[in-house]
Protein backbone atom coordinates (compact mmCIF):
# COMPACT_ATOMS: atom_id res chain seq x y z
CA UNK A 1 0.00 0.00 0.00
CA UNK A 2 1.48 3.41 -0.92
CA UNK A 3 2.29 5.71 1.97
CA UNK A 4 0.93 9.26 1.82
CA UNK A 5 1.48 12.49 3.68
CA UNK A 6 0.49 15.91 2.34
CA UNK A 7 2.87 17.37 -0.25
CA UNK A 8 3.65 20.42 1.88
CA UNK A 9 5.27 22.52 -0.83
CA UNK A 10 2.57 21.95 -3.45
CA UNK A 11 0.28 24.82 -4.39
CA UNK A 12 -2.99 25.02 -6.25
CA UNK A 13 -2.26 25.79 -9.87
CA UNK A 14 -4.75 27.49 -12.20
CA UNK A 15 -5.52 25.23 -15.16
CA UNK A 16 -8.22 27.37 -16.78
CA UNK A 17 -10.90 29.81 -15.68
CA UNK A 18 -12.68 28.12 -12.78
CA UNK A 19 -10.34 25.10 -12.65
CA UNK A 20 -7.40 24.45 -10.30
CA UNK A 21 -5.29 21.40 -9.49
CA UNK A 22 -2.79 20.38 -6.83
CA UNK A 23 -0.12 17.75 -7.47
CA UNK A 24 0.54 15.13 -4.80
CA UNK A 25 3.87 13.25 -4.76
CA UNK A 26 4.15 9.75 -3.29
CA UNK A 27 5.82 6.38 -3.78
CA UNK A 28 3.99 3.29 -4.97
CA UNK A 29 5.90 -0.03 -4.95
CA UNK A 30 9.08 2.02 -4.73
CA UNK A 31 8.21 4.19 -7.73
CA UNK A 32 8.08 7.97 -7.26
CA UNK A 33 4.82 9.02 -8.93
CA UNK A 34 2.31 11.84 -8.83
CA UNK A 35 -1.42 12.21 -8.79
CA UNK A 36 -3.55 15.32 -8.65
CA UNK A 37 -6.68 16.67 -7.07
CA UNK A 38 -8.65 19.11 -9.17
CA UNK A 39 -11.50 21.44 -8.34
CA UNK A 40 -14.03 22.89 -10.78
CA UNK A 41 -16.30 25.85 -10.22
CA UNK A 42 -19.98 25.04 -10.67
CA UNK A 43 -22.70 27.34 -11.98
CA UNK A 44 -23.63 28.61 -8.50
CA UNK A 45 -20.02 29.43 -7.62
CA UNK A 46 -19.48 26.37 -5.44
CA UNK A 47 -16.81 23.76 -6.13
CA UNK A 48 -16.62 20.12 -7.18
CA UNK A 49 -13.51 18.24 -6.01
CA UNK A 50 -12.21 15.47 -8.28
CA UNK A 51 -9.98 12.78 -6.71
CA UNK A 52 -9.12 13.89 -3.18
CA UNK A 53 -5.50 13.97 -1.97
CA UNK A 54 -4.06 14.80 1.47
CA UNK A 55 -4.10 18.57 2.09
CA UNK A 56 -2.26 20.75 4.56
CA UNK A 57 -4.05 23.49 6.45
CA UNK A 58 -2.53 26.09 4.15
CA UNK A 59 -3.68 24.20 1.06
CA UNK A 60 -7.22 24.09 2.47
CA UNK A 61 -7.08 27.84 3.07
CA UNK A 62 -6.08 28.34 -0.56
CA UNK A 63 -8.92 26.06 -1.66
CA UNK A 64 -11.47 27.99 0.39
CA UNK A 65 -10.62 31.17 -1.49
CA UNK A 66 -11.91 29.63 -4.72
CA UNK A 67 -15.39 29.01 -3.30
CA UNK A 68 -17.31 26.67 -1.00
CA UNK A 69 -16.66 22.97 -1.58
CA UNK A 70 -20.06 21.42 -2.33
CA UNK A 71 -19.34 18.09 -4.07
CA UNK A 72 -16.57 15.46 -3.82
CA UNK A 73 -16.32 12.78 -6.51
CA UNK A 74 -14.28 9.60 -6.71
CA UNK A 75 -13.54 9.34 -10.45
CA UNK A 76 -13.15 5.56 -10.39
CA UNK A 77 -12.90 2.55 -8.10
CA UNK A 78 -9.25 3.25 -7.21
CA UNK A 79 -8.95 6.95 -6.38
CA UNK A 80 -10.94 7.22 -3.18
CA UNK A 81 -8.43 6.86 -0.33
CA UNK A 82 -8.57 10.45 0.95
CA UNK A 83 -12.25 11.25 0.61
CA UNK A 84 -12.75 10.59 4.32
CA UNK A 85 -9.94 12.99 5.22
CA UNK A 86 -11.44 15.70 3.02
CA UNK A 87 -14.92 15.12 4.50
CA UNK A 88 -13.58 15.76 8.00
CA UNK A 89 -12.86 19.32 6.93
CA UNK A 90 -15.83 19.72 4.56
CA UNK A 91 -18.64 17.69 6.19
CA UNK A 92 -21.28 19.61 4.23
CA UNK A 93 -20.02 18.24 0.89
CA UNK A 94 -22.01 15.58 -0.96
CA UNK A 95 -19.95 12.53 -1.96
CA UNK A 96 -20.35 10.48 -5.14
CA UNK A 97 -18.52 7.51 -6.60
CA UNK A 98 -18.94 4.39 -8.73
CA UNK A 99 -21.40 1.72 -7.55
CA UNK A 100 -18.56 -0.67 -6.66
CA UNK A 101 -17.12 1.80 -4.16
CA UNK A 102 -19.84 1.36 -1.54
CA UNK A 103 -18.63 -2.17 -0.74
CA UNK A 104 -15.02 -0.96 -0.47
CA UNK A 105 -15.81 2.07 1.70
CA UNK A 106 -18.60 1.33 4.18
CA UNK A 107 -17.07 4.07 6.34
CA UNK A 108 -18.25 6.68 3.82
CA UNK A 109 -21.81 6.61 5.10
CA UNK A 110 -22.97 9.49 2.89
CA UNK A 111 -21.50 8.03 -0.32
CA UNK A 112 -23.92 8.05 -3.26
CA UNK A 113 -23.62 6.43 -6.68
CA UNK A 114 -22.98 8.72 -9.62
CA UNK A 115 -26.45 9.85 -10.72
CA UNK A 116 -27.88 9.96 -14.20
CA UNK A 117 -26.84 13.10 -16.05
CA UNK A 118 -30.26 14.73 -15.71
CA UNK A 119 -30.15 14.40 -11.91
CA UNK A 120 -26.48 15.33 -11.41
CA UNK A 121 -26.06 18.22 -8.94
CA UNK A 122 -23.01 19.48 -10.83
CA UNK A 123 -24.90 20.39 -14.00
CA UNK A 124 -24.93 22.41 -16.15
CA UNK A 125 -21.29 23.39 -15.62
CA UNK A 126 -19.96 19.83 -15.39
CA UNK A 127 -20.92 16.61 -17.19
CA UNK A 128 -19.71 13.06 -16.58
CA UNK A 129 -19.53 10.01 -18.81
CA UNK A 130 -19.24 6.52 -17.36
CA UNK A 131 -16.79 4.43 -19.38
CA UNK A 132 -18.78 1.29 -20.08
CA UNK A 133 -17.14 -2.00 -21.00
CA UNK A 134 -14.30 -1.70 -18.46
CA UNK A 135 -15.83 -2.89 -15.17
CA UNK A 136 -12.45 -3.33 -13.46
CA UNK A 137 -11.84 0.41 -13.77
CA UNK A 138 -15.40 1.56 -12.98
CA UNK A 139 -14.36 5.01 -14.19
CA UNK A 140 -16.17 8.13 -15.32
CA UNK A 141 -14.65 11.03 -17.22
CA UNK A 142 -15.58 14.58 -16.26
CA UNK A 143 -15.95 17.68 -18.42
CA UNK A 144 -16.03 21.30 -17.24
CA UNK A 145 -18.03 23.08 -19.93
CA UNK A 146 -17.09 26.73 -19.19
CA UNK A 147 -13.37 26.00 -19.66
CA UNK A 148 -13.51 23.06 -22.08
CA UNK A 149 -11.46 20.96 -19.65
CA UNK A 150 -11.68 17.15 -19.67
CA UNK A 151 -10.53 15.10 -16.68
CA UNK A 152 -9.38 11.51 -17.25
CA UNK A 153 -8.12 9.22 -14.49
CA UNK A 154 -6.54 5.87 -15.42
CA UNK A 155 -8.08 4.84 -18.74
CA UNK A 156 -5.59 7.11 -20.55
CA UNK A 157 -2.04 7.99 -19.58
CA UNK A 158 0.71 10.26 -20.85
CA UNK A 159 3.89 10.62 -18.81
CA UNK A 160 6.40 13.27 -19.83
CA UNK A 161 9.56 14.84 -18.45
CA UNK A 162 12.30 13.22 -16.35
CA UNK A 163 11.08 9.92 -14.91
CA UNK A 164 12.64 7.45 -12.50
CA UNK A 165 13.87 4.15 -13.91
CA UNK A 166 11.06 2.06 -12.35
CA UNK A 167 8.47 4.40 -13.91
CA UNK A 168 10.15 4.13 -17.31
CA UNK A 169 10.10 0.34 -16.97
CA UNK A 170 6.40 0.39 -16.09
CA UNK A 171 5.62 2.60 -19.08
CA UNK A 172 7.64 0.31 -21.32
CA UNK A 173 5.26 -2.48 -20.35
CA UNK A 174 2.01 -0.50 -20.32
CA UNK A 175 2.60 2.34 -22.79
CA UNK A 176 2.02 6.05 -22.22
CA UNK A 177 5.48 7.60 -22.44
CA UNK A 178 5.33 11.01 -24.16
CA UNK A 179 2.02 10.38 -25.96
CA UNK A 180 -1.57 9.84 -24.89
CA UNK A 181 -2.34 6.13 -24.70
CA UNK A 182 -4.95 3.72 -23.41
CA UNK A 183 -2.53 1.60 -21.35
CA UNK A 184 -2.16 -2.09 -22.02
CA UNK A 185 -3.87 -2.90 -18.72
CA UNK A 186 -7.06 -1.11 -19.84
CA UNK A 187 -6.97 -2.78 -23.23
CA UNK A 188 -6.60 -6.22 -21.66
CA UNK A 189 -9.39 -5.54 -19.16
CA UNK A 190 -11.90 -4.34 -21.75
CA UNK A 191 -14.88 -6.68 -21.53
CA UNK A 192 -17.20 -5.01 -24.05
CA UNK A 193 -15.39 -3.27 -26.89
CA UNK A 194 -18.56 -1.87 -28.44
CA UNK A 195 -19.64 -0.34 -25.13
CA UNK A 196 -16.19 1.16 -24.59
CA UNK A 197 -16.26 2.59 -28.11
CA UNK A 198 -19.67 4.19 -27.53
CA UNK A 199 -18.49 5.77 -24.28
CA UNK A 200 -15.35 7.04 -25.99
CA UNK A 201 -17.42 8.64 -28.75
CA UNK A 202 -19.57 10.40 -26.15
CA UNK A 203 -16.44 11.85 -24.53
CA UNK A 204 -15.07 12.95 -27.90
CA UNK A 205 -18.32 14.81 -28.59
CA UNK A 206 -17.50 17.36 -25.90
CA UNK A 207 -15.77 20.54 -27.21
CA UNK A 208 -12.60 19.89 -25.29
CA UNK A 209 -9.73 22.37 -25.19
CA UNK A 210 -7.43 20.55 -22.77
CA UNK A 211 -7.11 17.21 -21.00
CA UNK A 212 -6.09 17.01 -17.36
CA UNK A 213 -4.78 13.54 -16.59
CA UNK A 214 -4.78 12.33 -13.02
CA UNK A 215 -1.13 11.34 -13.36
CA UNK A 216 1.59 13.64 -14.69
CA UNK A 217 0.32 15.52 -17.75
CA UNK A 218 -1.99 18.28 -18.87
CA UNK A 219 -2.48 18.09 -22.64
CA UNK A 220 -3.17 21.36 -24.45
CA UNK A 221 -1.82 20.67 -27.96
CA UNK A 222 -4.49 19.15 -30.25
CA UNK A 223 -6.13 17.35 -27.32
CA UNK A 224 -9.10 15.99 -29.24
CA UNK A 225 -6.94 14.50 -31.98
CA UNK A 226 -4.67 12.91 -29.37
CA UNK A 227 -7.64 11.45 -27.53
CA UNK A 228 -9.27 10.15 -30.71
CA UNK A 229 -6.02 8.38 -31.58
CA UNK A 230 -5.80 6.86 -28.09
CA UNK A 231 -9.43 5.72 -28.16
CA UNK A 232 -8.96 4.13 -31.59
CA UNK A 233 -7.89 0.93 -29.78
CA UNK A 234 -11.63 0.20 -29.50
CA UNK A 235 -12.41 0.79 -33.19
Amino acid sequence: MPQHTPSEHAHWEPIAEGVWSLTHHFRNLGMPVTTRMSVMRLADGSLLAHSAVPLTGHQRQQLDRFGPLRVIVAPNAVHHLFIGDLLQHYPQAAVYGPPSLRAKRPDLTTLQDWPDAAAAPWGPAVSHQVMAGLPAFDEAEWFHHPSGTLFISDICQCWTGPLAAPVRLYLGLMGGRDHLTVPRSARLMTRDKAAARASAQAVLAWPLQRIVLLHNSVITHTPRAALAQAFSVWD
